[in-house]
């Protein structure tokens, strides 16, 4: 059980919980592997924030989104854990952008630990854990994550525009272990479809 905790502390939550946003009902199931598959959308992670630093269980020495030319962005967080936790609560919330962030109707609230547990029987969890096990196989100790958010993680199908996804994660007696926000974007692919967005 502590081995997941310490799993979802490294920095595949904030892709876990960005695939689990934007997939709504819209996710296939019927697929075992993660494939490679063309999108007519395109989506590109462009910050990365840490908010309510310093922490006072943990140390922050890095949190930043590397942007690269004509590849995904690369998503680095080096957390410092000195305890271990049986308990972490996640509370995550997507917005989208009007003109200002607003709720996008995806907000929710779960312990972290149970996530083994509960993707037997929910398929959407199933999905998240396969994708996690997928970016992150072996578990270090130190929480340094360097990875992608792919954009075969994704559903076939998301709305273009703006996100904001904010993430906090807390222990059993509330206190903030690791709060950020990731802001993406997403845009349609081809002539036709950026004309359309006009």
């Amino acid at each position: 059980m502590n081995l997941y905790c310490r799993l979802l502390f490294s920095f595949v939550i904030l892709q876990s919980l960005l695939l689990y946003s934007f997939a709504g009902k819209n996710i296939d199931f019927a697929h075992e592997q993660i494939t490679n598959e063309t999108r007519p959308y395109q989506l590109q992670i462009k910050r990365l924030v840490c908010l309510d630093t310093p922490y006072v269980e943990t140390v922050l020495h890095e949190c930043r989104a590397i942007l690269r030319r004509n590849q995904p962005s690369l998503l680095r967080i080096v957390l410092h854990v000195p305890k271990q936790y049986d308990y972490v609560l996640i509370r995550y919330q997507l917005h989208y952008r009007y003109n200002t962030y607003q709720p996008f109707l995806i907000d929710g609230e779960g312990e972290a630990c149970a996530l083994k547990k509960q993707s037997k029987t929910d398929l959407l969890l199933h999905y998240v854990y396969r994708v996690m096990k997928e970016m992150v196989p072996d578990i270090n100790k130190t929480f340094i994550e360097s990875t992608v958010f792919k954009e075969e993680y994704a559903p076939k199908s998301v709305p273009a525009g703006d996100y904001r996804m904010d993430i906090r994660l807390a222990s059993k007696t509330n206190v903030t272990l690791l709060s950020l926000q990731c802001f993406a974007v997403v845009r349609r692919k081809g002539v036709l479809g950026s004309m359309l967005e006009w």
